[in-house]
């Protein structure tokens, strides 16, 4: 094997380790449809990684850097929205009982 290629190598599984990481967090949101303990600044800091790792990979032309944060900041995108609908929804939902 040679060094482009363990370095490919090593790019790749590092991408698909980094994509599945919110996988569980986003499965749990959905079907609790409860947002709670996530935190906004967790979300963006979250966010803001991975739009810069996002730029460091273009300027490097890696594709793994690419793909696994543009998937990243797609799941971080989607965990935002469910939490903000969600927090909305249990708003809504104690102000009807009242």
């Amino acid at each position: 094997m040679t060094e482009t290629e363990a370095k490919d190598a090593l790019g790749y599984v590092g991408m698909v380790f980094l994509t599945i990481t919110l996988l569980p967090q986003l499965v749990k949101v959905y079907k609790t449809k409860k947002a709670d303990d996530l935190s906004y600044i967790f979300l963006f800091m979250n966010f803001v990684t991975c739009v810069c790792f996002f730029a460091y990979g273009i300027i490097l032309e890696e594709t793994p850097l690419i793909i696994a944060n543009t998937i990243v900041i797609t799941q971080t995108g989607m965990l935002t929205f469910l939490k903000f609908r969600y927090s909305r929804i249990q708003v809504i939902e104690m102000r009807d009982e009242y």
